[in-house]
């Protein structure tokens, strides 16, 4: 079975992520090395600072100076972790931060966001405004979410999906938890939010995939794989 990783900043110069061609180039090897054929480029998109024009911009520019040195059995999709904002909703099409192709965008909050009123209504603005699928990023680090477990039905039960960083099953207490919340259902995608050869290392993707499997069965792992499919949009090179 190949993987996916639905979360990295392995775009060259983009972010506070790699930072050449280079440390791209190591990132995605070590990830093949874990199995993971379908890399998501998801770079920092902070709305607050930067207009969506610009973004674009930097982004199709980082890519392009990428895509000549990918390897071949890999497969990618391109996207943004967007910080939402009031200013997000000043351009009438988001689509082009989504996931590829997809109607899935990647959202990132304050850590301290209690999923109550603005929150709830900025999820409802991507929902019924602009016809887009809300993916929430690193659960891990919401500490209303993972102390609140009913939050976190009622935005699975609206529709939001939910995505962990391999990272986060490192730390004990944050492992327990996470295990519970797949399997309640929880928890659709994986990634490493990889930054760094340091930060969000991929050298432990496999094996957090084996412990969903030994901790909560062979369903759950599926499960993982086929909604990250599902929002998967692959570029054509």
């Amino acid at each position: 079975m190949t993987y996916y990783d639905m979360h990295s900043h392995i775009l060259p110069e983009m972010d506070d992520g790699s930072k050449s061609i280079e440390m791209s180039l190591e990132l995605i090897d070590k990830l093949k090395a874990q199995n993971v054929r379908n890399i998501c480029f998801t770079p920092h998109y902070y709305t607050n600072e930067e207009s969506m024009e610009t973004f674009l911009r930097r982004r199709e520019e980082s890519l392009q100076k990428l895509l000549p040195h990918l390897p071949d059995d890999i497969n990618i999709c391109v996207g943004a972790e967007v910080y939402v904002t009031d200013y997000l909703f000043n351009n009438k099409d988001i689509s082009p931060v989504c996931y590829g192709d997809s109607e899935y965008i990647l959202c990132e909050f304050p850590f301290g966001a209690t999923f109550q009123n603005k929150t709830l209504d900025y999820f409802n603005t991507l929902r019924n405004n602009y016809g887009l699928k809300p993916v929430l990023t690193h659960i891990e680090r919401y500490k209303h979410l993972m102390s609140d477990e009913e939050l976190v039905e009622d935005l699975v039960d609206d529709g939001v999906i939910i995505q962990t960083n391999i990272e986060a099953f490192k730390r004990f207490s944050q492992k327990r938890k996470l295990l519970k919340y797949i399997k309640r259902g929880y928890i659709d995608i994986v990634g490493t939010d990889c930054h760094s050869l340091t930060r969000g290392n991929p050298d432990d993707y496999t094996a957090v995939i084996d412990l969903i499997r030994n901790k909560c069965g062979d369903e759950f792992v599926d499960h993982i794989v086929k909604t990250s499919a599902e929002v998967f949009t692959q570029y054509k090179r």
